[in-house]
């Protein structure tokens, strides 16, 4: 048979349609009945970027339990994930396991750079956890580019949280939103923030951000404002 195949192509042809007809069940040539057609992948009208501090052999500030600050920045990154998911926001994470981008700060810090530039966010989150030498000092705070473009978000955030957070958790709801020269917030020209989530210096606090549900509260304080400053 193989012999009689090679001297009659057109043969070849014949039985090879035949055999695709058998086995997909087609018609017209066309698989209908095993045809797996690609899922549509979701078209988000906003997308926020969420950087995740630190990480690597940069593990930031640490705790009284040894607990690393890039730690608690990955678990409420990956719960801030969520839920502005659940907002219908796309999101892009900067870091997802517990490595830096690299192991060279200044280059770290343009991997993350490219991220966000890549992503066209609308707008940027980064999360860290604070330090001070006054261990009373406890609460989160909201951090904005010097430049303005990020204050009103800022504010907003700032002031969520006071009413929302601090003042739930530390009796401290008087901080203000702060601008600086820093790094992570002058990437694009859209609103950016960086959120220190509490004082890892304090008990309380430090307690606090090892707690589920005091992450899960505070990111969800910042999805409403999100929500609110973005779509409202």
């Amino acid at each position: 048979m193989f012999l009689t195949l090679k001297k009659n192509p057109i043969i070849i042809v014949v039985v090879v349609v035949i055999v695709v007809i058998a086995i997909c069940g087609c018609v017209g040539a066309v698989c209908y009945s095993h045809m797996v057609l690609p899922a549509a992948l979701p078209i988000y009208e906003h997308t926020i970027v969420i950087d995740a501090g630190h990480g690597g052999i940069d593990g930031g500030v640490v705790g009284s339990q040894g607990i690393k600050e890039s730690d608690i920045n990955l678990k409420m990154a990956f719960i801030l994930q969520k839920e502005l998911e659940g907002r219908n926001f796309g999101v892009v994470m900067t870091r997802t396991t517990k490595d830096a981008l690299n192991n060279i700060k200044r280059l770290d810090m343009q991997a993350r750079k490219n991220i966000i530039i890549k992503s066209s966010p609308t707008a940027v989150i980064s999360l860290h956890v604070n330090r001070f030498s006054d261990s009373s000092r406890r609460g989160a705070q909201v951090f904005y580019d010097d430049t303005g473009i990020g204050k009103d978000f800022a504010s907003a955030m700032q002031s969520h949280i006071n009413k929302n957070i601090n003042a739930k958790y530390g009796d401290r709801s008087n901080y203000e939103a702060l601008g600086g020269d820093l790094f992570i917030t002058k990437c694009v020209k859209v609103p950016s923030i960086i959120i220190e989530c509490g004082f890892i210096s304090n008990p309380y606090d430090e307690k606090l951000l090892l707690s589920e549900d005091y992450c899960k509260d505070l990111c969800k304080r910042i999805g409403e404002v999100v929500s609110a400053s973005v779509v409202g």
